[in-house]
């Protein structure tokens, strides 16, 4: 099975209960960063692509901020549950992979990917098509915004065995693929376990991202026809400047076309 078929896989098993298991993420404060760094770096523009837009929460939170949306998404049923949102109504959904988007979307001011879709393409010439795609898909002064996660973050959440107690549920998480390095695959492992009866329910999802370094970042943008013009880190939802790769849990980047 290729990572894409993985990350479709876990995706679509988990569509349904997305939000209920990621409910203390603050998608609308996350969105907030992205606006900022929109505002301060686009053209000021209000036609947005929600690129990797998992069930639609990132989209339904830019357009209460004002921009035009169109959100598209790897896995259908993740879409299907965007369409289904509260606050969606005429956003349109469609199904389509960073790297091989849905055909006719350009003219964009802003094209965002928001809580890491980036990620998942574990490598970097999967990454250089994704920057390309978005390249061909913002209009002549428009921004890329995406993040990425940091060696450091993903030293201090996978790199040992963790449990969460949430009262009628446990989830685990580790890596499958110590030790951890940068600019290397990333494979981790997700198990819920929930109270059914008498006894407990599994379910598990394996996720194989890549740490992409800010240098290979930067490197690959740069042959996809981008320039990156700035970056934050970002620890939780708050911002940092300058980003550090191993203090700071995210980097967000923002680009421009090269020329």
């Amino acid at each position: 099975m290729s990572h894409v078929d993985e990350t479709l896989a876990a995706y679509e098993t988990i569509a349904a209960r997305y939000d209920e298991l990621n409910a203390q993420m603050d998608t609308a404060a996350l969105v907030d960063r992205y606006v900022e760094a929109a505002d301060r770096y686009g053209s000021g523009g209000r036609r947005l692509l929600d690129a990797g837009c998992g069930t639609g929460r990132s989209s339904v939170a830019f357009r209460e901020r004002g921009f035009e949306v169109t959100g598209y998404d790897l896995s259908p049923a993740m879409a299907a549950m965007a369409r289904r949102r509260p606050g969606a109504e005429g956003i349109e959904f469609l199904v389509g992979q960073l790297q091989e988007p849905p055909p006719g979307l350009s003219g964009f001011d802003v094209v965002a990917c928001v809580d890491l879709p980036m990620a998942y393409l574990t490598a970097t010439d999967q990454l250089r098509r994704a920057l390309a795609a978005a390249r061909d898909q913002l209009a002549e002064d428009g921004v890329l915004v995406f993040d990425l996660i940091t060696i450091g973050y993903y030293r201090r959440a996978f790199g040992v065995p963790a449990i969460a107690d949430r009262g009628d549920r446990y989830v685990a998480w580790f890596a499958l693929s110590p030790p951890i390095e940068a600019d290397t695959v990333v494979v981790t492992q997700f198990d819920l376990f929930e109270r059914a009866g008498t006894g407990w329910e599994r379910v598990s999802m394996r996720h194989v991202q890549r740490h992409h370094s800010d240098r290979t970042v930067r490197r690959v943008a740069e042959r996809a026809g981008l320039r990156v013009v700035a970056t934050r880190g970002l620890v939780g939802t708050a911002a940092r400047e300058p980003a550090d790769e191993d203090d700071h849990d995210r980097i967000l980047y923002v680009a421009r076309r090269a020329c």
